[in-house]
């Protein structure tokens, strides 16, 4: 993986461009040193040979010449346990992690946030595969934790020995054992003194997010702004008319960052439709849930110390079939997430870039094509199957 592979001077020619509201069909896109100084439609000048004659900075640069084929921007997978033969819960070392984020620019993805459940040997060993790694925090921001501090009725794909009840000292062991790098937590709203973790979890930075939870609107607790909600409709009491669960809230326009899983497996077609459109598209961030398989043929994985099987329904504990977590991973999860919802791509791509990328506080450079941001790229095909990074591309010219 080329940790700096968004330096360069480069011309794209040709293709169309996934901006944050619209596709730009057979545009040009000038890439000085890395960043984005020029978007150009097909119908407008200056053409490619005219750019260079008129912008010193692109004498000598190389052109990309594509056809039938998309440049969008680095996907962002926000909510990931894990991909391929690497679950983020017992990284082996630093090697593991960045072999990881290398499979995952297969799917497109070039920015990811470790998922975990508690377990202080985990949180651990991701903080010093993170620390050694190298890889930049625009590549991986910190860490996801998805509890303790959870409802046990709703735990879901979470074991039981991961839930705790709200305990300020524990809260304070975890900000320590993190090292800084603990970016979002997952704590159930209607649990006894969780609103004091709120405080302590959002004045180290640490975006609090709404999720695994029993609560009525009448027994949550609503943190400070910004907040997000965990995975709409999973691990929650769905929408109600009376009482309501924590879905209500999602549509009330309070929360600023929904995720919405939209792989087609945790959340089907009628509610990804009204996620879509109840949400707000600054709001909405697609995420994947991915763990351990994803990406690779269907087979059996080991999690936790658990049996997990992988297959056309998710990957789900061998033992007792609950959903634990997906197998889809990026433009996979985009390309169904439009086609279901009945979206535009761009749409797709902006709730797994644009929107992720500021609930991570990276949107003013990263996230989007758009000028005077880094050129955080990837060029596809027109079925959206093969990603090239620009730089891989003048690479093999060069040899």
């Amino acid at each position: 993986m080329n940790q700096n592979d968004s330096v360069g001077t480069y011309i794209i020619e040709g293709a169309d461009l996934i901006l944050p509201d619209a596709i730009l069909p057979h545009a040009t896109l000038a890439v000085c040193e890395g960043r984005i100084v020029h978007i150009v439609a097909d119908n407008e000048s200056p053409f490619p040979a005219e750019l260079i004659q008129s912008d010193p900075s692109f004498d000598g640069a190389p052109l990309i010449h594509v056809a039938d084929a998309f440049v969008a921007p680095s996907l962002v997978e926000m909510h990931i346990h894990g991909c391929g033969r690497w679950g983020f819960e017992r990284l082996s070392g630093p090697e593991d992690l960045v072999a990881a984020a290398t499979f995952l620019e297969t799917k497109g993805v070039g920015c990811c946030v470790p998922t975990i459940l508690w377990d202080e040997q985990a949180i651990t060993l991701l903080v010093t595969a993170i620390l050694a790694s190298g890889l930049p925090r625009t590549i991986v921001p910190g860490i996801y934790l998805e509890g303790p501090f959870v409802n046990l009725a709703k735990r879901g794909g979470i074991q039981p020995e991961c839930i705790r009840p709200p305990d300020p000292s524990l809260a304070q062991k975890i900000l320590d054992a993190a090292q800084g790098l603990l970016k979002i937590v997952t704590l159930a709203p209607e649990l006894d003194g969780v609103a004091h973790l709120y405080r302590i979890f959002q004045d180290a930075g640490v975006l609090v997010s709404l999720g695994h939870s029993d609560a009525t609107l009448e027994s949550l607790a609503i943190p400070e702004h910004p907040y997000s909600m965990t995975h709409l409709f999973n691990a929650m009491r769905g929408i109600d008319h009376k009482e309501g669960g924590l879905a209500n809230l999602a549509f009330s326009q309070s929360p600023d960052y929904v995720e919405l899983n939209g792989d087609g497996i945790h959340v089907n077609e009628t509610c990804l439709r009204l996620g879509v459109r109840a949400i707000l598209e600054d709001s909405l961030i697609l995420i994947s849930d991915a763990v351990i398989g994803a990406g690779l043929p269907h087979g059996t994985f080991r999690y936790y110390e658990h049996d997990v099987v992988s297959t056309e329904r998710g990957v789900r504990y061998a033992e007792t079939g609950v959903l634990m977590g997906s197998n889809r991973l990026g433009i996979d999860v985009v390309r169904n997430f439009a086609s279901q919802a009945g979206v535009p791509l761009w749409q797709a791509v902006r709730a797994m870039s644009l929107v992720p990328r500021r609930a991570l506080g990276m949107a003013k450079d990263y996230g989007s094509i758009e000028i005077g941001k880094v050129a955080d790229i990837f060029i596809w095909d027109k079925e959206l199957e093969i990603a090239t990074k620009p730089e891989a591309l003048l690479a093999g010219e060069a040899k």
